[in-house]
C-alpha cells in the first residue's frame, strides 16, 4: 500500500550574495543570487487521505488560502491532477518577514511532498515551473541542493559543491521587512542611475569559503539599514565578532554571520533582537514517508 502522508524538514536560507538587476516592464527586477541552506528550519507535514483542502498552522496571520504552503499544494494539484484534497499542518520556528526564505521554504517542502507521494510524480522542470510562480525563493527551496547559485526571478540555478559547513549566528528583531517594500525602497533609491554590473564570479570562486568573502554582497541591505539602523547594528556586531560574512539575509530583517567556530562570548546585539545559533548545510533534509 502506497504511503499517504510525508514529513519535511523546511530548512531556511541565507543570502551569501544577492544582486538587484535590470528591471522587468513587469516591475520585476532581475537577481543574481547565492542561496545557502541553513538548519534552522520549520516542521511541515503533508497528507492526502483526504478530499478537504485544509491548513493548519499555529499562529497563522494570513487566511488559509494565502498562505504560501496551501498556494504550493493547489499548484501541484492542479499540475498533476492529484490529489483530490490534502492535510498540511506546519510546526513555525522560521520568522516571517526575516529574509530567510520561511514561507517558501514551507512551498517548498509541500511540493517536495507531494511529489514524494504521488503516482505519476512531476519532472524536474516541471516542478521547479510550480516553484516558480509561487515565489522566487521557492524553486532553490524546493530543490535537492543546499548550495545554488541563482538568476532571474530564481528560475535558473546551478547547483554547487556543498562548502564545508560553518556556525551562522543570526539576530532577528522584533519587526519583519516586506520583500514588496523593500524592492521599492532599492526603486526609489537608484532610479536615473545607471546599472551597475555586479562583480564577475567564477565557479572557482565559489569552492572556498574565503574565495567567497569579497563576493558577499547585499544590495538591498543599505536601503533597508536607512529605515531599520538596528540590522546595520547588528551586522556590525557580528563584524566586530569576527564573521567572515556578516550580511543582511534577503530583503531582511534578519542579519546573519558565518564564523569558523562558536564563539565563547555572544556579540552585543540592540534590545529586543533574538540571537540564534545555527549551522550552515552539506545536504538537504530528505523526505520522509509516513504509515
Amino acid at each position: 500500500m502506497s504511503a499517504t502522508a510525508a514529513s519535511v524538514d523546511a530548512q531556511a536560507k541565507v543570502n551569501l550574495r544577492l544582486c538587484v538587476l535590470a528591471r522587468e516592464a513587469s516591475g520585476y527586477h532581475q537577481l543574481e543570487s547565492l542561496f545557502l541552506r541553513i538548519d534552522l528550519a520549520d516542521t511541515v507535514r503533508v497528507a492526502t487521505d483526504t478530499t478537504q483542502r485544509e491548513l493548519h498552522c499555529p499562529g497563522l496571520a494570513l487566511p488559509q488560502d494565502q498562505n504560501l504552503a496551501y498556494r504550493a499544494a493547489v499548484a501541484f494539484t492542479e499540475a498533476a491532477g492529484w490529489p483530490t484534497g490534502f492535510h498540511i499542518s506546519i510546526d513555525k520556528r522560521i520568522p516571517a518577514g526575516g529574509g530567510l526564505g520561511g514561507g517558501s521554504a514551507d512551498a517548498g517542502a509541500v511540493l517536495r511532498a507531494l511529489n514524494a507521494l504521488a503516482p505519476k510524480p512531476l519532472a524536474a522542470d516541471v516542478l521547479n515551473t510550480v516553484a516558480l510562480r509561487l515565489g522566487a525563493d521557492v524553486p532553490f527551496l524546493t530543490m535537492d541542493a543546499p548550495f545554488a547559485l541563482g538568476f532571474g526571478r530564481g528560475e535558473r540555478l546551478l547547483a554547487l559543491r556543498p562548502l564545508p559547513a560553518r556556525e551562522i549566528l543570526l539576530a532577528l528583531p522584533p519587526f519583519g521587512v516586506e520583500t514588496k517594500a523593500a524592492f521599492s525602497w532599492y526603486a526609489d533609491a537608484t532610479a536615473g542611475q545607471p546599472l551597475r554590473a555586479p562583480a564577475p564570479i567564477t565557479l572557482d570562486d565559489l569552492d572556498r569559503w574565503d574565495r567567497l568573502v569579497p563576493l558577499a554582497v547585499n544590495d538591498l541591505e543599505a536601503v533597508v539599514v536607512a529605515r531599520h539602523a538596528a540590522i546595520g547594528q547588528c551586522v556590525d556586531a557580528f563584524r566586530t565578532a569576527g564573521a567572515r560574512i556578516a550580511r543582511m539575509s534577503g530583503s531582511g530583517s534578519t542579519a546573519f554571520g558565518v564564523f569558523d567556530r562558536r564563539l565563547a562570548q555572544e556579540p552585543a546585539l540592540p534590545a529586543d533582537t533574538r540571537l540564534v545559533h545555527t549551522r550552515s548545510l552539506t545536504s538537504v533534509a530528505p523526505v520522509k514517508l509516513l504509515d
